[in-house]
């Protein structure tokens, strides 16, 4: 009976001993083939993709040069044209001064009587009472009586009027052909910048002298210049 019961647990621990030897083998064998699948599915994952580079697109000089063309005649019919300006003809406005002559064989008229107080003289020195010294004359300097009324020499327009100490009121008048005639010492004046005068029509009156003609007394300031210079006008005067 003791042997029978001995046999017994020596066949149990002989079956329990081949069971774990068996499991063992077959846990090694699973082990190894679900590893080597593992590493053979991080070996393709991690594996690098190769990239194929693409083909570049190659363009024949004959496409590229059609193209531009194209692109610029496009670019051609879009664009307006210029439009051309518009091209006329102006004539020259011609003023009243450009249509003035002055006959220099006809002269000018007196435009005061009255004597000659100091004669003109631009090259060489008069003496002027007033300021008791000699200098140079650039215009007559005609006795007169307050009052007395200014005739303009010759037609003309009114260049200017102005006003200063040594000839007072005083009104220059172009009479064409580069001429003006310049009149000082004036007052009550019948003309304005601009007018346009004819021969012998009053332009004003002869007015107190300023102090540089104090004791020539009343008197016009009568100068003719041609292109900016001064000219005798005794020369001029008929």
């Amino acid at each position: 009976m003791f042997y029978k019961e001995k046999g017994f647990y020596i066949s149990l621990i002989c079956g329990i001993v081949c069971l774990a030897a068996f499991g063992f083998i077959c846990m090694n064998v699973f082990s190894d083939g679900s590893g080597e699948q593992e590493n053979a599915v991080v070996a393709r994952e991690t594996e690098a993709p190769v990239m194929t580079e693409a083909p570049s697109a190659t363009f024949s000089p004959e496409v590229e040069d059609a193209t531009t063309d194209n692109v610029k005649s496009e670019v051609k019919e879009a664009t307006p044209a210029p439009k051309k300006a518009k091209t006329t003809m102006k004539s020259k406005k011609t003023s009243v001064e450009d249509k003035l002559h002055f006959d220099q064989e006809t002269g000018l008229l007196w435009p005061v009587e009255g004597d000659i107080l100091i004669e003109y003289s631009a090259d060489k020195v008069v003496f002027f009472p007033t300021l008791s010294q000699f200098k140079t004359n650039p215009a007559l300097i005609i006795g007169s009586k307050v009052g007395e009324s200014v005739k303009s020499s010759s037609s003309g327009v009114v260049k200017s009027i102005e006003t200063n100490d040594e000839t007072g009121t005083t009104v220059t008048i172009a009479i064409g052909d580069d001429f003006k005639v310049v009149y000082g010492q004036l007052k009550d004046l019948t003309v304005s910048k601009g007018d346009e005068v004819s021969e012998g029509q009053v332009i004003g009156k002869i007015a107190k002298p300023t102090k540089y003609y104090s004791v020539e007394g009343a008197n016009l300031y009568y100068q003719v210049k041609q292109k900016g210079e001064t000219v005798n006008p005794l020369v001029l005067l008929r």
